[in-house]
């Protein structure tokens, strides 16, 4: 087990970056292996040749076996040394037959090890301190047809020479390799599960034949005689290569399927091609990754892995003292990796007999080991002999019986057989009785003596023994010992265990399988979750839009009851499948209302709009990366893989999935607008009279226009917005149920637990003396009524009270319709101000986001009340195996309530949609009467036209009468040489042709400038360059103020009067320009102009 071959490297001119390691099958040839041909010219394409394509890799061979393994060659029958090489191969055949898959990964891995001085680097064990995980220091991986599933083939006695001649293998695969290459090994699959959970990150590339391969076997007849045969068939097929699956999730698995058979696929057989192809990708994906990235990343991957805790907790019944049986919790908060590595079980003994880092079991939760220490009684004579610390001899006391949930032998409570310490010793008052004492002291004849109090004549008794009495009992034997019960604490056991409740937050469907699988692990029973995670099960709820929205991931809503196909009343197969096991299961998925706060609504947005525009997680943000949000590393690293996270959603996310953004609906919330709700001055809220500090109010409370002066907002940070999470709930079997729930993420600003579902269930069953959950089943009608009841019932927050808050806007914005009303009433002027209709518009949109609101809130109403009468039909059939028989009752009561919610939304939606139609009906009213104001002054304007035509009329009169008197004594009074008797006039002949002339052109161009575009355009430039130049000639013209407005003249516009507010906003909305006035007005005249 050595690297037999490595690519020549020059360190001058070679900048290495990555190391190719190349690993023949198990007892394969190391060189051969990689051998194509092209040109009908054999060669190694995995070596110097793949090193010239990619100048930034070495190549590495690897073989499995040892060089004196892979050199023991078994001489002829005539050779002197045929029986040594005989002995020496059956003796290293024997030694390679103890080796399975694990054996096989172990030699690499220690050659690794030793070359690259990484421990553990590519393990599948989980991880321990100091090791390196495999995504920091491996980019990716080629597999070319690995049985990752088993193999037929590889996992039967009759192909294993055939195999051994196809494949060139040193020697024939053992029975014990062949056991680990069986179909559906739960050892294999156990392997490929950690290698999915280790594998984030890495790039896979996977390599499948699509044609049969011929082997030679051995054919046995009936009738006993044996005959070679040549057999075509898939050695290992495309189920059994590709590595993804239900259980095992890779996210970047890239499959490729080769027209070869099992041999040619790590030659490139007949597809150089393909080989060019990989090669190409395979250097740009090197070059592409850097090693800081991929610190990064797996710094992120180490992060999210350890931030992620999982709740594990055991349920079990205890005696209390009012002989009633309380359901009480013990519960651990193991890391996701912990919990994947240990597993739920594991976990839970951690807390029963906590260890310190030597392996010694502690009796504290600190991790130290606390000695039995030596007890005096007051009576002691000597002060200062009690302040002796002689060496005292500690010894452990015998073990304790602890049962433990696994059924394992139980441990020592200290695993310690002698310590010596220099401890005090210490004084105990006359009798004190103490409530839980340690140790009982021996008895002695003198108990005023302290002598026999010597540190040798300490003894340790059983527990139990020293439970039977006090130390006064103990230090004075010769009273009566008074009956007094061992006061101690019933940890949990098998007589005792009801369920236990794994609990994890976020939903994440990556995670789904991993903790399904570690369940079924720890059970032995790779069953367990196959059926739960099914297509029928579990993907065919999970909903994907055409786009890359996170919003549009989500998983419907339903409830599947699995029961075992021997039960005589089992449902429908096609409604949802039978348990694969002999115990019913149950799989639900729920919607259900929440909050958030609008910041972190921001901020999710924010990293969710970062994310969307990479398509790959890699570049690493470093902010996301070394901040405290888990929920934000969450995001960028599963937000777009194969099996994304399904992050919360706001209400109108939930109501319009098809919506590509919906930021301005989320800052439209009913719920955001109230609890950022201004608030006026007294000044102002005394005073109430006025409809336009209501319309104020709510157009700043809308975020539409400038906000009033007087008003004061509370932050955004301290606003809240509805949310819509989902619960997923899964009963593995009778004794283990496993949540998944996005929490609320709590920050030192917002530290709130507020209707968070986790706490509502731990608080709820902890301590249960009404025996609501007896076992999974009724545990999960609880946590649906939990779901449904949090934010509406289990919240004192007034922010927070959803249907008191609708009701409020809703009479709110009826209150402005009643007074809109009144003001439309007392309009008798006609006056215009109380015909604009911009306030109650916005109040109608008001109104309509309240309805749109309120009916998607009512969407998730219907779609929870469909699933829980769902969820009664099947608990129907539970309850006839005698399970969830308390559920069924929380579930009907539950039904209840959510038609009542129903009812409540119905009613708020009549409020609002009679208010609406009141506001419309004032609309119609105010359009109709500006409709008679706009008609009564188009008649006065009638009149006035009327009389303005009178008067013309009486100046054409006027005109008509002396145009041909002045016509003609214009004509007669011209001095023409007709009529002048001169010569040397002009005569009639040209005045009139100068005269016709003239007053041609000027009607042209006088309609040209009237009726056409273009000349005017032609003119206003001709206008611009005249009348710059001119405009320095011109004297100063003086600026005066009249009520606040200021007049100058602008060149292009003329003269203009603005006020200081409009040249205000007008400087700003030019970039570039003065912001002052008296900039403002310098920039356009410049300095001597302006005054």
């Amino acid at each position: 087990m050595s690297f037999v071959s490595e690519s020549p490297v020059n360190p001058k001119d070679r900048d290495i970056k990555v190391d190719i390691i190349g690993v023949p099958s198990i007892l394969g040839d190391p060189s051969k292996t990689w051998n194509t041909t092209r040109d009908h010219h054999s060669y190694q394409w995995l070596g110097p040749n793949l090193q010239a394509e990619i100048p930034s890799a070495r190549v590495l061979l690897y073989d499995h076996l040892k060089p004196q393994e892979r050199s023991i060659e078994i001489k002829p029958t005539d050779h002197p040394e045929h029986k040594a090489t005989s002995e020496a191969h059956a003796a290293i055949q024997l030694t390679i037959d103890q080796n399975g898959v694990e054996e096989w990964v172990d030699r690499f891995l220690e050659t690794v090890r030793k070359s690259r001085e990484s421990a553990h680097a590519l393990s599948r064990k989980p991880t321990k301190k100091g090791e390196t995980s495999l995504a920091s220091i491996c980019i990716g991986i080629v597999f070319f047809g690995t049985p990752h599933h088993g193999s037929r083939v590889f996992s039967q006695l009759e192909f294993a020479r055939p195999v051994k001649n196809k494949l060139n293998l040193k020697f024939e695969m053992s029975e014990h390799l062949q056991a680990d290459f069986a179909l559906n090994n739960p050892d294999l699959e156990a392997g490929n599960h950690r290698f999915g959970a280790a594998s984030l990150g890495i790039k896979i590339w996977n390599f499948i034949e699509t044609r049969d391969t011929q082997l030679k076997v051995l054919v046995s007849e009936e009738t006993g005689g044996e005959y070679l045969a040549r057999v075509n068939l898939l050695v290992v097929d495309d189920r059994s290569a590709t590595m993804t699956t239900s259980d095992v999730l890779i996210e970047e698995e890239e499959i490729h399927k080769m027209n070869t058979n099992h041999v040619g696929l790590a030659r490139f057989a007949d597809d150089n091609g393909l080989r060019t192809d990989f090669c190409e990708d395979l250097k740009a994906y090197i070059k592409s990754t850097s090693a800081q990235d991929r610190a990064t990343h797996h710094f992120l991957t180490t992060s999210i892995m350890t931030d992620v805790h999982v709740d594990v907790h055991q349920f079990y019944k205890m005696e209390v003292a009012s002989d009633a049986r309380a359901l009480l919790v013990w519960s651990v908060q193991p890391t996701l990796q912990d919990y994947l590595d240990l597993g739920p079980s594991e976990c839970l003994k951690m807390r029963l007999h906590p260890t310190t880092e030597n392996g010694h079991h502690t009796n504290g939760t600190n991790g130290i080991v606390k000695p039995y220490i030596k007890v005096r009684h007051a009576s002691e004579v000597s002060a200062p002999a009690a302040l002796e610390t002689p060496p005292i001899s500690i010894s452990a006391p015998p073990t304790t019986a602890v049962a433990s949930m696994s059924g394992e032998s139980p441990a020592p409570l200290l695993g310690v057989e002698s310590v010596v310490l220099n401890a005090p010793t210490i004084i105990l008052p006359k009798n004190l009785h103490t409530r839980r004492p340690p140790l009982s002291v021996a008895a002695h004849s003198d108990p005023q003596s302290t002598k026999h109090l010597t540190p040798a004549s300490i003894t340790t008794q059983p527990t139990s023994a020293a439970f039977e009495g006090d130390f006064e009992n103990a230090l004075h034997p010769a009273r009566e010992p008074r009956p007094q019960r061992a006061r101690t604490y019933q940890a949990p056991s098998r007589s005792t265990d009801r369920f236990r409740w794994v609990h994890v937050p976020y939903t994440h469907s990556g995670w789904v399988a991993p903790v399904l699988t570690t369940i079924s692990q720890e059970k032995k029973n790779m069953d367990l979750h196959r059926k739960l995670l099914s297509d029928q099960v579990w993907l065919a709820q999970h909903n994907r839009s055409r786009h890359s929205s996170s919003h549009t991931r989500f998983v419907r809503s339903a409830c599947k009851s699995l029961l075992p196909k021997s039960a005589e009343h089992h449902h429908d197969e096609l409604l949802s499948p039978s348990s694969s096991i002999d115990e019913a299961q149950l799989a639900l998925y729920l919607p259900y209302l929440h909050w958030d706060n609008f910041d972190q609504l921001q901020t999710r947005a924010d990293v969710i709009r970062k994310r969307g525009d990479l398509p790959h997680a890699r570049p690493i943000d470093r902010e996301i990366a070394k901040g405290k949000s888990t929920e934000c590393k969450l995001i960028w690293q599963y937000l777009h893989s194969k099996w994304p996270l399904h992050t919360r959603r706001s209400l109108d996310q939930y109501g319009y999935p098809a919506l590509r953004n919906t930021a301005v609906r989320d800052a439209d919330q009913v719920i955001y607008k109230q609890t950022r709700n201004p608030v006026l001055p007294e000044s102002i809220s005394t005073k109430g009279s006025s409809m336009h500090n209501i319309s104020a109010i709510l157009r700043a409370a809308r975020g539409s226009g400038p906000r009033p002066n007087k008003i004061k907002t509370m932050s955004d940070g301290a606003a809240k917005v509805l949310m819509v999470d989902q619960l997923w709930l899964f009963v593995v079997d009778s004794s283990t149920v496993v949540t998944f729930a996005a929490p609320k993420e709590r920050n030192d600003d917002n530290p709130s637990e507020e209707a968070d579902l986790r706490t509502l269930l731990y608080k709820d069953i902890n301590g249960d003396h009404a025996e609501q959950c007896n076992d999974c089943f009724d545990f999960a009608a609880l946590a649906v009524t939990h779901a449904v009841k949090a934010l509406l019932e289990h919240t004192d927050d007034p922010n927070l009270q959803v249907f008191r808050i609708f009701e409020e806007y809703i009479s709110e914005l009826t209150e402005q319709q009643t007074k809109s009303f009144k003001a439309f009433r007392d309009n008798s002027r006609l006056e215009v101000e109380y015909i604009d209709n911009r306030d109650d518009l916005n109040a109608l949109l008001e109104l309509r986001d309240v309805e749109d609101e309120l009916k998607t809130i009512n969407k998730l109403f219907l779609e929870q009340h469909k699933t829980i009468k769902d969820m009664v039909r099947q608990y129907k059939e539970l309850n006839l195996r005698q399970l969830g028989m308390f559920g069924r009752l929380l579930l009907e009561d539950v039904d209840r309530c959510v038609e009542y919610y129903i009812e409540q939304v119905a009613s708020m939606l009549t409020s609002a949609d009679v208010a609406q139609n009141a506001f419309e009906k004032l609309l119609d009213m105010k359009q109709k009467q500006a409709n008679i104001v706009e008609a009564h002054l188009a008649r006065e304007q009638t009149e006035v036209a009327a009389d303005q035509s009178r008067s013309v009329m009486i100046f054409t009169i006027f005109t008509i009468i002396f145009l041909p008197l002045s016509f003609f004594a214009s004509v007669f009074g011209m001095n023409v040489s007709e009529w002048s008797g001169v010569d040397s006039n002009i005569s009639s002949y040209h005045a009139f042709l100068y005269m016709g002339t003239i007053s041609l052109a000027v009607i042209i161009v006088a309609l040209l400038v009237a009726f056409n575009k273009y000349t005017r355009r032609i003119l206003q430039r001709i206008w611009k360059k005249m009348a710059g130049p001119i405009s320095r000639f011109l004297p100063k013209i003086p600026s005066n103020r009249v009520q606040g407005l200021v007049h100058y003249w602008d060149v292009e516009r003329g003269p203009i009067r603005e006020s200081p507010v409009q040249i205000r906003e007008r400087s700003r909305s030019r970039p570039g320009r003065p912001q002052t006035r008296g900039h403002e007005l310098q920039h356009l005249f410049g300095k001597s102009n302006v005054t």
